[in-house]
């Protein structure tokens, strides 16, 4: 048994790291912007490729520092930076090791700036590795536990703030083994899984887009004590000390 991070420099680790790269790569293309950070960094940084001058690295312990971005260490539940920093966030694995996946994405959330994206990669808790070994997939720390978290649950997560653009399933191959040319012989579940049993995939990937909504009239300003009156000119004023309020919706019940 090896620790999380080990595990990406086994066959199979490398096997879903090379489709974690794959799933990045295509989405940075499309994301703009100043500022781009990525929570955990289980084997480096998956920023390389990004076009944002400002990139950040945070994890709560590095094991493998990147040239490229920052390195800041972290809490996941508790993010040091101010509201509405960043245009992109990358949560490469570190929703599983939250201890409050609410609170995780309540702080992502609140420094994603208005239409800002969220990408996050996650092992998928259905997908056979993890269903086949559970926690003795990876050495954990005593203080916390890895806890993957469905599909359907992040969807519902990331939903509280904004739209899921998209989302992608990958990595079926059932075996663990460090042989590579055993796990070349799983190649054709790749294109059958996507086919047959998506939700069956060993990792997803989710990309949502924060939405913020914009305060608006739902009706005519009236005054405070009473009607709107018409000037000489015919025009509409209220009369002098009174207060505008913005309108009530008054439900009648039927019986």
């Amino acid at each position: 048994m090896s620790s999380f991070a080990e595990f990406f420099s086994t066959s199979a680790g490398m096997l879903l790291r090379r489709w974690e790269l794959a799933q990045m790569d295509a989405l940075l293309a499309e994301c703009a912007g100043e500022t781009a950070l990525q929570l955990g960094a289980p084997y480096g940084s998956l920023l390389r490729n990004a076009s944002h001058d400002s990139r950040l690295l945070g994890a709560r312990n590095f094991l493998q520092t990147s040239q490229a971005c920052a390195n800041v260490r972290l809490d996941f539940d508790s993010l040091p930076f101010r509201e509405s920093t960043f245009e992109l966030v990358v949560s490469v694995h570190a929703l599983e090791w939250s201890k409050n996946p609410s609170q995780f994405f309540s702080e992502v959330f609140r420094v994603l700036a208005p239409e800002g994206r969220l990408i996050v990669l996650c092992i998928n808790p259905w997908g056979p590795w993890w269903v086949r070994k559970k926690e003795k997939l990876f050495e954990c720390p005593t203080e916390t536990s890895f806890s993957p978290l469905s599909v359907t649950q992040v969807k519902s997560f990331c939903e509280r703030y904004g739209v899921v653009d998209r989302g992608r399933f990958g990595v079926y191959c059932p075996s663990l083994s460090d042989n590579p040319q055993h796990l070349s012989r799983w190649g054709w579940c790749e294109k059958a899984g996507d086919r047959w049993w998506p939700a069956l995939a060993n990792a997803f990937m989710l990309s949502c887009v924060k939405k913020v909504e914009k305060p608006g009239l739902i009706g005519k300003l009236i005054p405070e004590g009473g009607l709107l009156k018409k000037n000489w000119a015919g025009q509409t004023i209220a009369t002098r000390n009174q207060k505008f309020l913005m309108p009530l919706i008054f439900s009648r019940k039927i019986t």
